[in-house]
């Protein structure tokens, strides 16, 4: 780092800041083809129309050129027996040219005092390895956790078109996916449960809350899940098509699973992003649903997050997903300034966390 002074300084978002932090982004991620009026739909849903208010942001600025972000998205989420606002800490940017001066822990701690003084009581992040050692070591956030991503090939072939066009290799790949497929990655058979139906929605209705109060007692810290959280989370979203399926049994809801697609690399992928039941055998039987509607759909690869441990791990593994060789597992840390909350959090055994509860769309 630098001797000399900064020239640049923190503060907090003012309005019309998103067009500067817009080209923020491209400055940092050059490679990702951009579509301004998208990026901005994207951008007013995550921050502006949040219903548990507008994201904190912060900036860093010089010469009224937005040269670094750090933001915490407002959630909602249950720790022990008590529901407490929490900032999922996301877009930590600083422009290349602002590089090794200090900038990613100087709009971080400014963004955790906005965050304070709106009353968030912890954050959580996913950081990635450009985050360590700064956001745990100087900034007192703590390892969590992590969750394992799991994959399910649909199509073997097509998957492997991922990593390679040899011909030869494809047709190799294939009949060796074929044999994996019948050692390895062998789907149990679903349980029969009476009355369950799986049905796919556009929107979740009232229902959902009802699964959620009957539900949530079986976790310690997890995002609140209501009809309110969820129909922003996953309907309200601009230019995304989610997969919506929903168990219900005797009229009520008693789970539901959301899958995205997208195309990757000459493959069509699924990805799990969040289920959530009231049973363990629920939650196989949507996962199998959810396989079934993709093979329909013609993708070529399912993958999710799972960690160890929990039902939905189970639910994965028995619905033949193993875990992605080679592929990190995607770590969680937290912070909380209160000491109560803090320990609740310290405790992995306590989360419940999946794709969903991050920012991937």
């Amino acid at each position: 780092m630098s001797n000399t002074a900064p020239k640049w300084s923190t503060r907090a978002y003012r309005e019309g800041d998103e067009e500067g932090i817009f080209e923020l982004w491209k400055a940092v991620y050059p490679e990702n083809p951009y579509d301004r009026q998208q990026w901005l739909r994207w951008w007013h849903w995550i921050y502006r129309a949040n219903p548990r208010g507008t994201g904190v942001i912060c900036v860093a600025e010089h010469d009224g050129r937005v040269v670094g972000h750090a933001a915490e998205v407002p959630l909602v989420m249950k720790i022990g027996g008590e529901n407490v606002l929490v900032g999922l800490g996301i877009d930590a940017m600083t422009h290349p040219e602002y590089r090794r001066q200090g900038m990613y822990l100087a709009v971080v701690r400014t963004r955790r005092a906005l965050g304070e003084a709106r009353g968030i009581r912890a954050t959580y992040a996913f950081p990635n390895k450009l985050s360590y050692p700064g956001q745990v070591n100087e900034l007192g956030a703590f390892d969590i956790a992590t969750m394992q991503k799991v994959v399910k090939p649909l199509s073997w072939r097509n998957a492997m078109l991922t990593q390679t066009r040899n011909r030869l290799l494809l047709a190799i790949g294939a009949v060796a996916g074929g044999l994996l497929s019948t050692t390895f990655f062998r789907t149990s058979k679903s349980p029969s449960l009476k009355g369950l139906k799986i049905a796919q929605v556009s929107h979740f209705d009232e229902r959902i809350d009802g699964l959620w109060r009957r539900a949530s007692s079986q976790y310690q810290v997890i995002v609140v899940r209501n009809r309110e959280y969820l129909n922003w989370r996953y309907v309200a979203v601009p230019d995304t098509d989610y997969l919506i399926y929903v168990a219900e049994q005797t009229e009520a809801i008693v789970g539901y699973l959301v899958a995205s697609r997208k195309q990757a690399d000459h493959a069509r992928i699924g990805v799990v992003l969040d289920v959530f039941t009231e049973s363990e055998e629920i939650a196989q039987c949507l996962i199998s649903e959810a396989i079934t509607r993709c093979r329909q759909e013609k993708l070529d690869l399912l993958y999710g997050a799972r960690m160890t441990g929990t039902p939905l791990a189970r639910a994965f593994r028995r619905n033949g997903f193993l875990p992605l060789p080679f592929v990190k597992a995607i770590h969680i840390t937290g912070r909380s300034v209160s000491p109560g909350v803090a320990e609740q959090l310290q405790d992995p055994k306590n989360w419940f966390l999946q794709i969903g509860d991050s920012d991937e769309t």
